[in-house]
Order: structure tokens, then C-alpha cells, then sequence
């Protein structure tokens, strides 16, 4: 088996290694800092590299590429300790939504591709101690319409973000792995509410994020629920624990700086 990174693969690290050299110094880094710990002109110059877009498809206007691309991506961006939440939307946020069944699914990849949209996965809740299967937020349909109730933490890129991916329980125990679904919540749908802070390695972050009351009545919108594939409990769950270790092991190619690994920005819902 050849193991050694393909001319293409080459040339993309060689591109991301230049960006970072040329456009994120550690001037620049620190006053991205002072600015908030996060960049609208660095986030889009990720985007004019097609890098927002590497697991978007290309009819989604993405680059279709795979984990060893996402590696070397992530390898140089770790070298030049990037603050933007780059494996949190352009990794796990596009796996979910590539994975989901959202008919607005399409509009937020294009987005995030094009480097006008920020989705992050709103998973995180106090007790759970980093267990995905704890999921203490509700989510009923009434009449229609679902309905999420529950408080997030530290979700990346909480006060950036356009909308968030939100694991919430339809059935089961609070740690049951099954009965979890993932719905797609608009930062302005009613109810939801954000609180910016700064994170240790300078970023941002968001706590205290509630969903009160968060509603998904159209179908056709960007609330509609990302249901589990072939309606069975648990699969959402499931899938939901397969991008968080891709996404952790895509992540370890930085372990040489420790910086970079550090969790990028942090929020919080609650309805």
C-alpha cells in the first residue's frame, strides 16, 4: 500500500501553508485577539481557498475531498495556530448535514462553501461530561410544530454562527444512546439566546446559549428537523458519535502544536 500524501494532496498543503505564512502571522493573530478571537476577513480568505467548502460536494459548490485532505488541511492550519472554527463547521457541521435530510440542507452547504454561513453542532450540556449520549434537552412535536427546550455549552463559534446543529431527546432516559434527534436551529428563530466570551487560546465562544422554546414548524426551512435516517431512534445518535471521532482524530495532526488543538469558540442554548 502506498501511504505517501498524492501530488494533489501536496499541493494543497503547499497552498495552506503559504496562506497561513503570507495572511496569519502572529501580528495578525494577535490583533484578531484583541478583535474578538475571530476574523470575517480570515474566514473568507479560507473560503477563496476552497477550504470552507472541502466536504461540501460539488454540485453544493464544494471541493467533494475526503479525511486525508481534511488532515493536511488541518496540519497547516494547526502550524499557524488558526483560531477560526474551521474542523468545527467545515468538518462535523457539513458530515451532519450531508447526513441529514433537510431539504435547506443544500442552501447552508452552498453557504458555508461560499464562506457566508457558519453552522456549528450545539452539543455540549453541564452534566454531561463529554458524553454524547447525555442529552438533557427535549425536543416534542405539538401540533406540528417541534418544540426543543434545553441549555448548550460550549459550542464553537456560538456568536458567529447562522444556525446550529442540536442533538435533543424525543424518547428515552437522559443517557440513553437512543431516542436523540438532530435538529437545524436558526440563531434567529425565537427563544434562542447567545452569550460571546473569549476563549484561553484567544478565540471566542459563546455560554449561557438557550433555546427557549426554539421551533421547527416548516419543514421546508432552515428549522426543519435532521431526522434519523430511516426514522429508527438512535441512528441520529449514532451518526452524531461517528463525526465526533472523525472529527478528533482529523484533529490529532495538529498534537505537535499545542495550541492548536485547543477548543476554538463555545456555546450555549436554552429554551
Amino acid at each position: 500500500m502506498d501511504f505517501d500524501f498524492s501530488d494533489d494532496q501536496e499541493m494543497l498543503r503547499d497552498t495552506v501553508r503559504k496562506w497561513v505564512e503570507k495572511d496569519y502571522t502572529f501580528e495578525r493573530r494577535r490583533s484578531i485577539v484583541k478583535e474578538g478571537g475571530f476574523s470575517k476577513a480570515a474566514w473568507q480568505g479560507l473560503a477563496d481557498l476552497g477550504l470552507l467548502g472541502l466536504y461540501v460536494s460539488e454540485e453544493n459548490g464544494g471541493m467533494g475531498f475526503g479525511p486525508v485532505d481534511a488532515m493536511v488541511v488541518m496540519e497547516e492550519l494547526g502550524r499557524g495556530i488558526v483560531m477560526e472554527p474551521f474542523a468545527a463547521v467545515s468538518l462535523v457541521a457539513t458530515s451532519l448535514l450531508n447526513a441529514g435530510d433537510a431539504p435547506s440542507a443544500a442552501l447552508w452547504l452552498q453557504g458555508i462553501a461560499e464562506g457566508k454561513e457558519i453552522v456549528v453542532l450545539a452539543h455540549q450540556e453541564r452534566k454531561a461530561r463529554y458524553r454524547l449520549a447525555h442529552v438533557e434537552t427535549t425536543a416534542k412535536n405539538v401540533g406540528g410544530t417541534w418544540q426543543l427546550t434545553g441549555i448548550k455549552s460550549v459550542v464553537p463559534a456560538g456568536t458567529h454562527a447562522g444556525a446550529f446543529i442540536v442533538p435533543a431527546r424525543v424518547s428515552g432516559a437522559v443517557d440513553d444512546p437512543s431516542g436523540i434527534a438532530l435538529f437545524l436551529v436558526s440563531k434567529g428563530e425565537k427563544g434562542v439566546a447567545v452569550r460571546g466570551y473569549p476563549t484561553q487560546d484567544g478565540a471566542c465562544a459563546a455560554g449561557r446559549r438557550r433555546l427557549r422554546v426554539a421551533r421547527t414548524r416548516d419543514r421546508h426551512r432552515h428549522r426543519r428537523a435532521l431526522r434519523r435516517r430511516r426514522g429508527r431512534d438512535g441512528q441520529a445518535g449514532r451518526h452524531h458519535r461517528r463525526v465526533h471521532e472523525h472529527a478528533q482524530a482529523v484533529r490529532c495532526d495538529d498534537r505537535h502544536l499545542p495550541g492548536a488543538a485547543a477548543p476554538h469558540c463555545r456555546c450555549e442554548d436554552a429554551a
